[in-house]
C-alpha cells in the first residue's frame, strides 16, 4: 500500500485534503481517469516492443523486479573442411615401417603441444632424522612446553666448547 500510495502521489492521481483537522487528512482523487503507463509499458515489453520504452523507465522496472533482462546467444554449427564421421587417431611418432615404406610423406602426424605442462618431477622426502625431530617437537608441544626463539640471541664465544 505504501508503494502504491507514493506512486499515485508522484503521478498526481490523488491528493491529501487537510481541510478537516479533527478527522485527519483525507485522500481524494485528483484526476477523473487514471492512465497507468506501467501497465502499458509492460504490455509493450511482452509484445517485444521494448525499444519504444525509455531507458529510465526500464531501469526502474528492473529495480522493482518487474522485468528481467535475459541475453540469448545463438550459434550456427556447420560442417567444416575436416569433417568426418570416422574417428582417426593421428600417429604421434615415426616408425621404422613408415620410413621404409615411404608412407611418412603423406601421413599427417599429431602436432606437438609445446604449451602443455609436463609431468611433475618426483618430489623428495624429509630426512629420517628430521622426521624424528619433528615428532619429538610435537610431543613436547603437546605436553605444554613452548618453543623459544633461539635465533634472536647472540652468544659470546666464551661459552663455546664448555
Amino acid at each position: 500500500a505504501k508503494i502504491g500510495f507514493s506512486k499515485a502521489m508522484a503521478n498526481s492521481w490523488i491528493l491529501l485534503d487537510r481541510t478537516k483537522v479533527e478527522s485527519g487528512p483525507m485522500v481524494r482523487k485528483k484526476v477523473s481517469q487514471v492512465q497507468d503507463s506501467l501497465q502499458n509499458n509492460l504490455k509493450m515489453i511482452k509484445a517485444g516492443q521494448s525499444d519504444k520504452i525509455d531507458d529510465k523507465a526500464k531501469a526502474e522496472y528492473k529495480k522493482r523486479k518487474l522485468v528481467e533482462e535475459i541475453t540469448e546467444k545463438h550459434y550456427k554449427v556447420t560442417k567444416g573442411s575436416n569433417f568426418s564421421t570416422r574417428i582417426e587417431k593421428a600417429p604421434t611418432e615415426l616408425t621404422p615401417e613408415m620410413i621404409a615404406s615411404g608412407s611418412w610423406r603423406t601421413t599427417k602426424l599429431k602436432p606437438y603441444n609445446l604449451d602443455a605442462l609436463g609431468m611433475e618431477p618426483g618430489a623428495g622426502c624429509l630426512h629420517p632424522l628430521l622426521k624424528v625431530r619433528a615428532e619429538y617437537r610435537q610431543i613436547f608441544l603437546e605436553m605444554g612446553f613452548s618453543e623459544m626463539p633461539a635465533n634472536n640471541y647472540v652468544e659470546s664465544s666464551f661459552w663455546n666448547f664448555d
